[in-house]
């Protein structure tokens, strides 16, 4: 004989949910916890724009030398 099926409503499973959020582990709320948290948030923001610029500058050097490249095998007097 084949189990039953368990008919599931999303109260169900949202109860659920909510009791697993409930039951888990907390993160420390100390005011040095959070301070750092920032400070890691922070220097992974400015590392992340840092980056972003490199390349960007990196992009426009390599775009700006194939210009050149190409530029060089034409004639100067023909433009």
């Amino acid at each position: 004989m084949p189990f039953p099926v368990k008919r599931l409503s999303h109260e169900t499973v949202f109860a659920d949910l909510r009791l697993a959020a409930m039951k888990r582990e907390r993160e420390p709320s100390s005011k040095a916890y959070r301070q750092d948290r920032f400070e890691n948030t922070e220097r992974a923001a400015k590392e992340t724009i840092e980056a972003e610029q490199r390349a960007r500058r990196e992009k426009t050097k390599r775009l700006k030398e194939l210009r050149l490249s190409q530029q060089g095998g034409k004639d100067p007097a023909a433009r």
